[in-house]
């Protein structure tokens, strides 16, 4: 089973990374996610600290890996998805939020979890806005689990680290942005990342339609500021 057999159609930005991650705050994480003996890492942090951009940095970089957005999957598909899984080298769950009052789906995760301490062969990455402590969780046991492994809570960038990624991301769509034009974007535009990296892609689209660079002129037309 693979994230492109699912029912619900998968598309991961090809933008995001490990060249287009900035670290800031979280200069060990790559490092810890990667390389801990931990079979499970739970990330955790608020919207927009980049939790989703590691775990697609991961299914770009290792082939033997599964991905599950839960917030996307939750309804489409059955919590019995989740068997079989701890057969691959890497299981990354994304917004484990998303299913976590859910009895079902706890009973199934609780059973995951367990399965893949058992073979000790793979690594099980899990994301969440809350702390394992801190996290709702329907069933007691798996509460638990989710408190055996190490948790990175991922801080979220100031805004010169802001202005260093959607460079990168740029970059990494064929695009030339300079830094007064990127720091023109921060400063103009709602300041957490998703939002940034929205308008960024919005602007690909409307240079490529109408063949100019990212100047902050242009970039002051597109996004009507």
């Amino acid at each position: 089973m693979s994230a492109q057999q699912l029912p619900l159609a998968i598309s991961l930005p090809v933008t995001e990374t490990f060249d287009t991650w900035v670290s800031g705050d979280n200069a060990n994480a790559v490092e810890m996610l990667q390389h801990s003996a931990q079979p499970l890492v739970y990330l955790w942090g608020a919207s927009g600290v980049g939790k989703s951009h590691l775990l697609h940095a991961l299914c770009a970089h290792y082939p033997q890996l599964v991905y599950l957005p839960l917030a996307e999957l939750v309804g489409q598909v059955d919590a019995q998805c989740l068997r079989g899984l701890e057969h691959y080298q890497w299981i990354c769950l994304d917004d484990l939020d998303a299913v976590v009052q859910d009895p079902l789906w706890c009973e199934e995760l609780f059973a995951l979890f367990n399965r893949v301490h058992d073979l000790a062969q793979g690594k099980l990455v899990v994301t969440a806005h809350q702390s394992p402590s801190q996290l709702s969780v329907q069933l007691a046991d798996l509460r638990s689990r989710l408190q055996w492994g190490l948790a990175l809570q991922l801080q979220p960038l100031n805004d010169e680290q802001k202005i260093q990624a959607i460079q990168l991301r740029a970059n990494a769509l064929g695009l030339s942005l300079s830094y007064d034009t990127a720091q023109f974007m921060v400063q103009r535009l709602q300041r957490d990342l998703p939002n940034l990296i929205a308008a960024l892609e919005r602007l690909d689209k409307a240079s490529i339609a109408a063949k100019r660079r990212l100047t902050t002129p242009f970039v002051k037309a597109i996004l009507a500021l």
